[in-house]
């Protein structure tokens, strides 16, 4: 990698457990927030009558994934893998899936092809999935949307 070398957005890849080869138009929602309290306002005062006001960190909240991948012919692994995800509404009882949840990692690359910023994630699991709009005439491609939520995702590189 070049010494100060700028990254660019469209050399990455979104990884996903035993999804190995999917074509992936767009990732988005790299993020986590800090819940806190205490920073609002004063909740109390001190000698003198000083407020008191003290950030505290009590949680973390994670963004959710979203990724778009371009259809192919034939391969049904990410709406299979959310259909296998959920209780089904007309039997109930437990998923397919039995509750397992997969690992991957977005990862970006240099202009040498060389993996440069990497962000790994557990327990991802898809909480949606839509395909776009079918119309007669159109020009776009067959893309399928899925939103995920995952457990934790730590920058490795």
């Amino acid at each position: 990698m070049a010494s100060g070398e700028i990254l660019s957005c469209s050399k990455y890849y979104f990884s996903l457990d035993g999804l190995d080869e999917l074509v992936v138009k767009k990732v988005g929602g790299i993020g986590n927030t800090l819940q806190t309290a205490g920073t609002d306002k004063s909740y109390g005062v001190t000698k003198g009558g000083k407020s008191f006001i003290q950030a505290t960190v009590t949680g973390v909240s994670n963004d959710k994934i979203t990724a778009e991948y371009v259809g192919t012919i034939g391969d049904k692994r990410l709406y299979q893998w959310f259909y296998d995800s959920h209780s089904q509404v007309s039997t109930g009882g437990g998923s397919t899936t039995k509750g397992a949840r997969k690992t991957g990692s977005i990862t970006l690359y240099n202009q040498g092809g060389e993996e440069a910023a990497r962000w790994d994630m557990t327990g991802i699991m898809p909480s949606s999935y839509k395909s776009t709009k079918l119309e007669a005439g159109t020009e776009d491609l067959f893309i399928e949307t899925v939103e995920f939520v995952y457990e934790s995702i730590h920058r490795k590189k």
